[in-house]
């Protein structure tokens, strides 16, 4: 393991995938985790890599990070950046974006528009039943009905939730923090049932009726969840797809350290507005006997901008890092030693 000072498909995709074995010239094992909302972008590339072998583990963006910053794993990922206890000598890699999902299940009804409001209702439990006026007013022909909304919310520290909650700081302001934790999130006890990860939640969702939550696209396609189409700030119902959310990615600012300062109230042309950053982990400074293993983060990193998010991103509505922020995501790695 590195001891240094110190976004893909839905399963039916990562089923069709014809998985490569590592080279037999491969020289280096390195292993990551972190960003459940990434996972499948992960599986799928690492499976696709053959120059090393790259193994990933989705644990959530807060454990990614703690465990990196421990020094346990060669990388990590993460939705969100430090907020405390950043190792020395890393760097932040843009490595894949999408939307963050708002998934749900309920009999008869699949097209369900929300604005931040009704959400920031339905998460802090002022708004209790699927056919309540606020909700009816938004979607006069759906058969909504008189049930009990089920809010199914992540239990573990989560770089999904830490970004919703700027988006509804910016939106609507309220009792919402910025926090990776949910309870913290929306200033409140929670209401609901808590699931791991964004897999869990996911999952969660497609066994209980009349639920909802925030996920990564790649588990609600392997959910089979239906998707909230939300109002964006030109008053557009705007569903999450790769082409939405990559219209509303490249309207955002990149700080100096390639870190995207998220405008949650940009006026963009069809846009889907809830989005995110996966950002990879990696050191740039390592012990003499751990080069080799900084040399295979790079190279993969390098592979994951470079080749495979641009050739297997958009098929699970995740969207490739192109642009400016490839640019930034490039210089970032070519510091990673």
């Amino acid at each position: 393991m590195r001891k240094f000072s110190g976004i893909l498909a839905a399963s039916a995709l990562l089923a069709s995938v014809v998985f490569v074995a590592p080279a037999a010239h491969a020289s280096e094992t390195i292993t990551g985790s972190g960003s459940s909302f990434m996972n499948s972008f992960q599986q799928v590339c690492s499976a696709l890599y053959t120059t090393n072998k790259a193994n990933y583990n989705s644990t959530g963006s807060g454990t990614g990070r703690t465990q990196f910053a421990a020094g346990t794993t060669d990388f990590g990922g993460s939705d969100s950046p430090y907020t405390s206890g950043a190792p020395a000598n890393f760097t932040y890699v843009p490595l894949v974006a999408g939307g963050i999902v708002v998934a749900y299940n309920i009999p008869g009804v699949t097209n369900l528009r929300l604005t931040p409001q009704v959400m920031n209702d339905i998460f802090t439990g002022k708004v209790k039943t699927w056919d309540a006026a606020s909700i009816k007013k938004l979607n006069p022909s759906a058969k909504l009905p008189k049930e009990n909304i089920q809010v199914v919310y992540r239990g573990d520290s989560s770089g999904t939730v830490e970004n919703f909650s700027n988006y509804m700081i910016q939106n609507v302001g309220g009792t919402w923090k910025t926090s990776g934790t949910w309870s913290t999130a929306i200033g409140q006890s929670p209401v609901g049932i808590s699931a791991p990860q964004n897999t869990g939640v996911s999952a969660t969702v497609a066994q209980t009726k009349y639920s909802i939550t925030i996920t990564d696209p790649a588990d609600t396609k392997k959910n089979k969840l239906a998707v909230a189409s939300i109002r964006n700030a030109l008053g557009e119902f705007i569903k999450p797809t790769a082409a939405s959310a990559g219209r509303f990615m490249a309207a955002q600012p990149i700080d100096a350290k390639g870190l995207v300062q998220f405008d949650y109230k940009a006026k963009v042309t069809g846009a889907y507005p809830i989005t995110l950053v996966a950002y990879g982990l990696a050191p740039t400074a390592s012990f003499a006997t751990q080069t080799k293993k900084a040399a295979a983060v790079k190279d993969y990193f390098t592979y994951l901008i470079k080749t495979c998010g641009p050739q297997q991103a958009s098929a699970g509505d995740y969207v490739p890092i192109t642009g400016k922020l490839q640019q930034a995501a490039l210089k970032a790695i070519a510091t990673i030693k």
